[in-house]
């Protein structure tokens, strides 16, 4: 570095200094006198300046130090779990542990494919973590914990049948929210996802393993009262529930993940967690005109669409929906009848719930029901 990048780095304060001290036998103005103390700092510094790398000089260490990355993950068969990376990789075997302990998993690698083999496989919608390490060719190590449900070879295919939308504290009418569904294709509940959403929430449940038959009744209460007679109904004894319309003809689930809204929103059904919807319903208070003015809403109305299970408009109108105006002493039913979407939906009379006996595909309204025993506050 030369003399003008010696003054620039200590700035002008020091360089006009500098200039203005002349006189005396001294060549250099701070080797003596009451800035001698000055000299021994502006050597070094200068030092220091005339060491210092070009910034284009500093270079990274050679080799590669990124750990792999994970690219995607899950299910395709009950008895494998793969993991694809952007590089090839080795596992290293003793990391790995799976829960339900039961299953022992063994990790084996092709490139950047990991597959690990479960033995025996994970029960159809059985909650499920797996963890353990990968290692690339550098020795680079990434650590993973995915928690997931069983893949189910078999979902039970459910269509939406009857909604209650609200809580009815009437003593004579009691009923709280719930969405109520047939059995087209039977098969097993395990990992079925159902999610429902308002404006500005959406609320999930995934079903737990249970064999449901073709036309038989499942039903999924939304708001529950914390009674312990609230059981879900996985195996043969449809009358081992109780609580507020709980019913022995049908298999009921209960779920604390938030009631179903009120006026607006929209339910879906998907055979698998984040899998393709295969059914769903958009219904709207009568009072809403326009765009649909919710990213949420709007993203599911397009995957409903896309799967030709509800006609929007695009960008999706509120007129879309089914409108009605919200009543927690009616209920929604639907039809076999009608184009799919809103046709096939209607408003029943106040006092027409009957969760887990209407006959399949057919609308509940005049029908009733005996509730099994339950609280009776709203």
């Amino acid at each position: 570095m030369g003399r003008s990048g010696l003054s620039g780095m200590l700035g002008p304060e020091a360089a006009s200094l500098k200039r203005s001290s002349g006189g005396g036998s001294c060549p250099y103005p701070f080797t003596s006198g009451r800035n001698a103390w000055l000299w021994p700092c502006l050597a070094a510094a200068a030092f220091m300046a005339a060491c210092s790398p070009d910034p284009s000089d500093i270079l990274l260490p050679a080799g590669d130090i990124r750990p792999p990355s994970i690219l995607d993950a899950g299910q395709s068969d009950p008895g494998t779990f793969k993991i694809l990376f952007d590089e090839n990789v080795q596992p290293i075997i003793q990391s790995f542990a799976f829960d339900p302990a039961a299953t022992r998993a063994t990790p084996d690698s092709e490139g950047a494919l990991l597959t690990v083999s479960l033995d025996p496989a994970a029960a159809a919608g059985e909650a499920c973590s797996l963890s353990g390490e990968a290692r690339d060719e550098s020795g680079n190590t990434t650590r993973f914990l995915f928690s997931f449900v069983g893949y189910n070879e078999k979902p039970a295919l459910l269509r939406i049948n009857e909604i209650q939308t609200g809580k009815n504290s009437s003593a004579s009418n009691l009923h709280r929210d719930y969405v109520e569904f047939t059995v087209e294709e039977g098969g097993n509940t395990g990992g079925v996802q159902v999610q429902w959403a308002s404006s500005v929430k959406t609320m999930s449940y995934t079903f737990p393993p249970c064999e449901a038959v073709k036309n038989s009744i499942v039903v999924l209460h939304c708001a529950p009262e914390g009674l312990p007679s609230e059981v879900d109904e996985t195996g043969p004894d449809l009358s081992l529930s109780g609580g507020v319309d709980a019913s022995a003809a049908g298999r009921d689930f209960w779920t604390e993940a938030g009631g179903i809204p009120d006026e607006t929103g929209l339910i879906l059904v998907r055979l698998r967690e984040e899998g393709q919807s295969v059914d769903g319903v958009f219904f709207v208070s009568s009072a809403k005109t326009g765009e649909v003015d919710s990213a949420k809403l709007s993203g599911f109305l397009e995957e409903l669409t896309i799967a030709d299970l509800w006609p929007c408009s695009s960008p999706p109108l509120w007129e879309d929906g089914f409108p009605w105006k919200s009543s927690a002493s009616k209920p929604l039913h639907r039809n076999r009848d009608g184009e799919v979407g809103a046709g096939q939906w209607q408003v029943g009379e106040s006092g027409t719930q009957s969760p887990g006996i209407a006959a399949p595909g057919k609308s509940a309204a005049g029908s009733k029901k005996t509730r099994k025993s339950g609280s009776k506050t709203g």
